[in-house]
């Protein structure tokens, strides 16, 4: 008899349009939760009371001020019963075989403490994008990870945090989700479980993650600066990690982030905060995407250089050589 039980924890803010899409994929699993936790971080639509209309005698709504994501899944590990967690925002969605591929692989890899599934980007209503994984092959029984830092450095996240579980020991163990920090909290956890822990991972496309829902951070939210798990990263290379390897992999890491905040920056204008983030020296170490994003800078300074004059007189960023 299979021993292995779930608790599921959804973080939920202002989430009306998809909580009972999400909470459906978890209800139609081949292997049944065997609890589910919803932290309302203090939503101010109706989302908690559809969640309450469904009447599921394994979910228990809690409430909390909105203190955010992190300290909403942070309450929901506290409050399980269980020592495997797994985590999917309400946004999102498993494939009906996520838990019973997850229990299997507990079971394949004992010892192990954090498990994960490859996934599917949902945009733009129902266009279905594979993520582009450097990852090689991996047998479909799955396998452990041991290469997280450079696999994430050279294209898109291999997971998603709606496609993870973890014990209780190991969140734990690596301080959780952290609060305060309006982006990034995903990648935070992921780089301390690299650092301290094992991966293993599934090859199977296990979840959708939505990327076309509402209220998302990264809709509402553009970094102007590396986020704090980056910074933490490059602070454990300069003063902590005396593995020349793993230090390149973590800083091409660190720098394929600030490609993408660089990118995001360009595509809507900040010329100054572009091009104060490409004077991070972990950048070079991505050299294509580094002279491409200096000659579209270029380009722009060159078409509006007025824009740029104004938004240098107002810039107060003052990013200091790593």
């Amino acid at each position: 008899m299979n021993k292995i039980k779930f608790s599921v924890v959804i973080p939920l803010f202002n989430k009306t349009k998809s909580v009972c899409r999400t909470l459906d994929s978890i209800i139609k699993q081949r292997f049944q939760a065997a609890e589910i936790i919803i932290v309302d971080d203090g939503s101010t639509d109706d989302s908690a009371e559809k969640v309450l209309a469904l009447n599921l005698p394994q979910v228990r709504l809690v409430k909390q001020a909105n203190l955010g994501v992190s300290a909403a899944r942070n309450y929901g590990v506290s409050l399980a019963k269980y020592e495997h967690i797994a985590f999917i925002d309400a946004d999102d969605q498993w494939s009906p075989f996520f838990l019973l591929e997850m229990s299997k692989l507990i079971e394949r890899f004992p010892g192990h403490e954090f498990f994960a599934s490859n996934y599917q980007k949902v945009c733009n209503h129902d266009v279905f994008i594979d993520p582009k994984l450097a990852i090689g092959h991996i047998p479909p029984r799955g396998s452990v990870l041991d290469n997280y830092f450079t696999i994430a450095g050279h294209g898109d996240l291999p997971f998603m945090v709606s496609s993870t579980v973890i014990t209780r020991r190991l969140f734990k163990q690596v301080g959780g989700f952290p609060v305060g920090e309006i982006m990034g909290e995903d990648q935070a956890l992921f780089s301390q479980v690299a650092l301290w822990a094992s991966i293993v991972y599934s090859p199977l496309i296990l979840l959708k993650y939505h990327t076309d829902s509402e209220n998302r951070a990264c809709d509402r939210h553009l970094p102007n600066d590396l986020l704090p798990f980056a910074k933490r990263l490059v602070d454990w290379v300069d003063n902590e990690s005396h593995d020349a390897h793993l230090n390149e992999a973590i800083l091409t890491y660190c720098a394929a982030h600030i490609c993408q905040l660089v990118k995001l920056n360009l595509g809507v204008g900040n010329l100054v905060i572009a091009q104060q983030l490409l004077k991070y020296p972990c950048c070079k170490l991505k050299p294509f995407h580094f002279v491409g994003f200096y000659l579209w800078l270029f380009m722009k300074l060159i078409s509006s250089p007025r824009a740029y004059l104004t938004q240098l007189k107002g810039s107060s960023i003052n990013i200091n050589s790593l």
